[in-house]
């Protein structure tokens, strides 16, 4: 009998501290739908609010990890993020702003509101409709590229495989580990894009040994892209010869005398440069054209 009064007692208590409203209902945001407990008595959880059962506490009691499955290669966690809004738009809000910023024209005035990551309050302020609508033709482009991939049996590598996983997923649920490929994803849409309008003008359907082979060859500058990949930063520039057909040089943005091949390679726009080159075949994605893998001014 002493033990049912002070289990009584210690509930009328613990239903005393819970938080209440004018009409004297629980605010306790932890308190949602209705479960029986013990001897008749109500308790009230919401599960989407509960913290992890390996770190709760309950009374003063810490819930060990008897759960864990950190060691277990078998089982693999998720960390998932849920946002209002399309989060490759985000991404196009972010890669918008970034010049912007970084001229002192944008209206990020303060550096603390600078946005760090893509779910930063910030870029839900700045977002605009032309940023949605960027987002879907992103998206349309990857989706139908992916597509013709498909349909020509080419096998995807594990950045596509990730593209395809989060182009036809839920725009506004992304996994953590997809986060870097969403944030680089308006850059390389405009590096594919840049590609795609440049290579309409020239022959890319021929073949050749992929044997690397010395040669003397006179040029004609087409384009040039800046590209960031994790390890290095470079720029590509583009060439043709009087055959319309595509050459690739590529120099790393650390390059000291890159200053003077630029000068080169402007200067050839108007001029023809001749090189005297060890060149070798490259077909990617049905591509044809070639790489420059060592030359100097003929």
């Amino acid at each position: 009998m002493a033990n049912s009064m002070n289990a009584k007692a210690t509930n009328q208590h613990a239903a005393k501290s819970l938080p209440t409203n004018r009409n004297g209902s629980n605010t306790n945001p932890y308190t949602k739908g209705v479960i029986n407990g013990a001897q008749g008595s109500h308790n009230t959880i919401t599960i989407g609010n509960l913290q992890p059962i390996t770190s709760m506490t309950l009374g003063g009691l810490q819930l060990h990890d008897t759960w864990s499955f950190a060691d277990n290669v078998n089982v693999k966690k998720y960390e998932v993020f849920e946002t209002t809004e399309d989060i490759l738009a985000l991404s196009v809000t972010w890669h918008r702003l970034r010049p912007l910023i970084s001229h002192g024209i944008s209206n990020i005035v303060n550096p603390s509101n600078r946005p760090t990551k893509l779910t930063d309050s910030i870029l839900f302020k700045e977002l605009i409709q032309e940023d949605r609508e960027k987002a879907d033709v992103i998206r349309d482009y990857y989706s139908k590229k992916l597509m013709m991939f498909t349909l020509k049996g080419q096998k995807f590598s594990n950045y596509r495989k990730d593209l395809n996983t989060f182009i036809h997923g839920d725009c506004k649920v992304v996994k953590e580990e997809m986060m870097p490929l969403v944030y680089r994803l308006p850059e390389f849409h405009e590096y594919d894009v840049g590609l795609d309008e440049m290579f309409r003008d020239l022959d890319t359907r021929f073949e050749d040994s992929e044997i690397s082979f010395s040669t003397i060859r006179t040029f004609y500058p087409v384009k040039k892209f800046t590209v960031k990949r994790k390890d290095k930063r470079f720029v590509e520039y583009w060439l043709k010869d009087e055959e319309n057909r595509p050459y690739k040089i590529e120099i790393d943005c650390s390059n000291d005398l890159m200053h003077l091949w630029d000068y080169f390679y402007d200067k050839g726009k108007f001029h023809e440069i001749t090189l005297d080159t060890v060149l070798k075949f490259s077909n990617r994605d049905s591509i044809s054209h070639y790489k420059l893998i060592k030359w100097k001014l003929a």
